[in-house]
């Protein structure tokens, strides 16, 4: 697999060179940048919009434990702020199952305590929230109900998109439970071993982005689930180092040029009947890369990479029998391989809206009827998708459009191809997510002078109101330090500039 790398908007390391002023400012040394607390400020964590938009719901590090986070809402309409969830008062504190603790660290959080990820159901009226191992579903009042009670963790649990359930794995089998009540019902059989089902492989989740093995239908009628069998892949010795001491692990793990693990993919119904397996065609030694639903149901989308990752194939796949048929196909130009993706939509008019990088540049693309019609287009990069409004015909994504130094919030509309608009001010890195309609955006934006700032915005781009100034004042772990640090040159003097990488 190659490296997956991601930039560091360091602020440091491209804007700015530490010298001593006539008043002997406080002097930044490489050990205080990489020191504590962060000199960025306390940042938001897991900051989303509920559906329909009116709360906005994080995660905080309390007070008095700063790696135990908790859930909090604010009320975007009236700027009341509550706490939803008290990670202390409602979880149990077992001990989280070794297969969570290893998908906690894939996603970079494993020192993190509490509630560090939740899952708002369609209706927004009530908030899935994994703590110690298991579920509980919480009301927008903040009482909760514990949906799950038995060893061995939950893992990858999300509520089904018409929110009739929640689903999970537990013991390497998936688990479907009617969210109004009822027991849980394990819908796959044979997860043990080297079998699992409904989660993503080491590959899938250290190198792809892809945290999840398992897909409902938009109706809640059906389920993709993969299974895989890691049996071909071989054993290394891995030893976790904690307070307690060290434990030592055989784990298999996937190295370059060995085999992977044999992946398959199936669709069921909610309670596990009717099962098909798909078609992924007559190599086994792919990759899964992406799996979704078209809005209407009838359709599943399955994206098949090639080992060497330089072709990649939309399936489009019959969920009644499984037969699979190329919906059209990517392939990488000399001497590079493909970018997977999550900018991409199926619409519920039947086409697609696709990111591809066939220019040579990343851009929109709509796919409608065997047909391709550009979006956007130049000598520059759409990096996400962050929302769709359907009902206006309109997307919203991040991109380099006005120079490669920025990266800004942008529109298009369908019917008006390449009549871009850019909805953030200049000057900024900004990144950006949407409520599901499309109609509010939660932008986070930083620049040489400034650490990260995070405020809530209106699709036409106006903030509305701050949810982290993060302002450079007394108090804040930067603000020692601004005097010693020097202006960065202009674009036109400016010496080269340090780019930090950082791998994952």
């Amino acid at each position: 697999m190659r490296a997956s790398w991601a930039f560091a908007g360091v602020m440091l390391a491209c804007a700015a060179v530490p010298v001593m002023a006539a008043d002997a400012p406080t002097k930044l040394t490489l050990s205080r940048v990489f020191g504590s607390p962060d000199l960025s400020g306390v940042q938001p964590r897991g900051v989303r919009l509920s559906p329909d938009g009116t709360l906005l719901t994080s995660l905080r590090p309390r007070a008095d434990e700063k790696e135990r986070f908790d859930l909090w809402a604010l009320d975007t309409r009236t700027g009341e702020e509550r706490m939803l969830v008290d990670s202390k008062k409602v979880g149990s504190g077992a001990e989280l199952s070794e297969a969570e603790k290893m998908q906690r660290e894939r996603a970079r959080i494993a020192g993190s305590k509490g509630i560090v990820a939740y899952d708002w159901a369609p209706d927004g009226k009530t908030i899935l929230v994994p703590l110690d191992g298991d579920l509980y579903l919480a009301t927008l009042d903040g009482t909760t109900r514990r949906l799950t009670n038995s060893p061995g963790g939950a893992l990858n649990p999300i509520i089904s998109p018409k929110g009739g359930f929640v689903s999970f794995v537990r013991g390497q089998n998936l688990f479907v439970q009617p969210l109004g009540g009822g027991d849980a019902r394990q819908i796959s059989q044979d997860g043990a071993g080297t079998v699992h089902w409904g989660e993503a492989e080491f590959v899938a989740q250290e190198e792809m982005d892809r945290r999840t093995g398992y897909w409902w239908s938009p109706q809640d009628t059906h389920i993709a689930v993969e299974r895989f069998d890691e049996a071909p892949v071989g054993i290394v010795t891995r030893a976790a180092i904690g307070a307690t001491g060290t434990k030592v692990y055989e784990q298999r793990y996937p190295a370059a040029g060995t085999p992977n693990v044999a992946v398959e993919l199936y669709v069921m119904k909610a309670d596990g009947t009717g099962r098909v397996k798909v078609d992924l065609g007559q190599n086994p030694d792919i990759y899964l890369a992406r799996v979704d639903w078209t809005p209407d149901g009838k359709t599943l989308l399955v994206q098949r990479e090639s080992r060497d990752q330089k072709t990649l194939d939309m399936l489009t796949v019959d969920p009644e029998t499984g037969k699979s048929s190329i919906l059209f196909t990517e392939k990488a130009g000399a001497r590079s391989w493909l970018n997977l993706t999550e900018a991409y939509r199926p619409m519920k008019d039947g086409s697609l809206i696709w990111r591809s990088e066939r220019t040579g540049y990343g851009h929109l693309y709509r796919f409608a009827k065997g047909k391709w019609t550009a979006l956007t287009k130049g000598d520059w990069v759409v990096q996400q998708l962050i929302g769709v409004d359907e009902a206006k015909g309109r997307l919203f994504f991040t991109g380099n459009k006005d120079g490669v130094l920025e990266q800004h919030v942008y529109s298009v509309d369908i019917a008006h191809p390449g009549v871009v608009t850019r909805l953030t001010e200049t000057g900024w890195w900004n990144g950006a997510s949407m409520d599901h309609a499309a109609t509010r955006m939660i932008v986070g934006r930083s620049n040489p002078t400034q650490p990260t700032q995070v405020y809530l915005a209106d699709a036409s781009g106006k903030r509305l109101s701050w949810i982290n100034e993060n302002a450079l004042k007394p108090g804040h772990p930067y603000y020692p330090y601004l005097a010693s640090i020097s202006k960065p040159p202009s674009a036109r003097s400016r010496p080269r500039t340090a780019l930090i990488f950082i791998m994952r």
